[in-house]
């Protein structure tokens, strides 16, 4: 396909500046024949956002993750209460704007309420989870049946720890093990024609990587209808780990699934905490705030890495089916509260939504870089 070169095109079009030219510059255009570019958004759409937020969003996006309100928290925060205004809102906008929707998340062990594992003042029988477990779903995939993309079934089940292979959470000790399968077989009954996803941080490099190889094998072994695992993507500056990723896509693929990059950001300050457990927390540190010529360097080595990424997404690009931004810009991401509060620049818009670096490098990835004298 033909490639946009940003560079050329200022030349062509003389007047527009480069924050201009993003405007008629999409991302989901430029990767069209690889892969869709999709979005979490948060809140309610369209009122959380502003004018100018939701015209990057359109012009840059072609795919939406709900980054929050499709969880079980949210749309059923009691046993006999079901709250789908956020997530109707938010179908509704990827269909006025001709945008695919993948569903974020039916099983995770963070934002689900207590209830589904009390009986009284007694816990839960296994009986009583999976009835519960099943209306939970069945009424979630059945709501949106036919305009959901995919679904994140299950999200973050593996632990990060080499001694145990599966996550303890209120889950696996009230259902069992078995509650991954029967997760996937009540989305499939719900829906059978939407694609079915396991999703998770990590499992792209080291013993983390082997638990989902166990994982996905045994899922697809025991005839699980699981059609795609998603690699989180929440990387460090300076600390990509492009080599594992290319290995793990493979893998992945030889197990006969799909491959998506569910949550990509980039963190462009140091912290203790690996991984993306939204339990851990660290103590803020005012120092690592970035201004000047220090956030001139960070924000060129972010865009050098961010076209390394994609171009290793091109190269894979048969296998891989979306990349999604945790966040639309800057000012949107959860990077800024977690695992501190801090300022953030993790996204390939800044906080007034105008391209950053990373967001040239991004669309000029695949262009060769011009001959000598040209």
């Amino acid at each position: 396909m033909a490639r946009w070169n940003l560079a050329a095109a200022s030349v062509v079009l003389g007047a527009l500046t480069t924050a201009a030219l993003a405007q008629t510059t999409g991302l989901k255009d430029v990767y069209r024949d690889d892969f869709q570019i999709g979005v979490a958004l948060g809140g309610k759409l369209p009122d959380s956002y502003s004018r100018a937020e939701i015209q990057m969003i359109v012009n840059q996006f072609n795919a939406v993750t709900p980054e929050n309100c499709m969880k079980p928290q949210s749309v059923h925060p009691q046993e006999n209460v079901w709250t789908f205004d956020e997530a109707d809102a938010l179908v509704q906008f990827a269909r006025d704007h001709h945008m695919a929707v993948y569903g974020h998340a039916l099983v995770w062990h963070n934002q689900t309420p207590t209830w589904f594992f009390e009986d009284g003042a007694m816990p839960a029988s296994r009986e009583l989870a999976l009835q519960r477990l099943k209306e939970h779903i069945q009424t979630v995939v059945g709501r949106y049946k036919g305009q959901i993309r995919s679904w994140d079934v299950v999200n973050e089940a593996i632990s990060d720890g080499p001694a145990e292979y599966l996550r303890k959470t209120k889950w696996l000790t009230t259902i069992g093990p078995d509650y991954i399968d029967q997760a996937f077989r009540m989305a499939h009954e719900a829906d059978p024609d939407v694609e079915l996803q396991y999703n998770d941080y990590n499992i792209e490099n080291g013993v983390k990587h082997q638990h989902a190889m166990k994982l996905l094998r045994g899922l697809k072994e025991r005839g699980i209808p699981i059609t795609s695992v998603g690699i989180q993507g929440h990387w460090l500056l300076d600390r990509i780990p492009y080599s594992d990723i290319e290995t793990a896509i493979d893998d992945f693929q030889q197990l006969g699934l799909k491959v998506s990059f569910t949550e990509v950001d980039l963190d462009v300050l140091p912290r203790h905490t690996n991984g993306a457990d939204v339990g851990s927390k660290e103590m803020p540190n005012a120092s690592l705030a970035l201004s000047g010529t220090a956030l001139d360097d960070v924000l060129k080595r972010q865009a050098d890495q961010y076209a390394r990424l994609f171009r290793l997404f091109d190269q894979r690009k048969a296998v891989i089916e979306r990349v999604t931004f945790w966040g639309a810009d800057d000012g949107r991401s959860w990077l800024n509260t977690w695992p501190s509060h801090r300022e953030n620049h993790a996204l390939l818009f800044d906080r007034q939504f105008q391209p950053k670096p990373a967001f040239f490098a991004v669309i000029n990835a695949l262009t060769p870089p011009p001959a000598p004298g040209q």
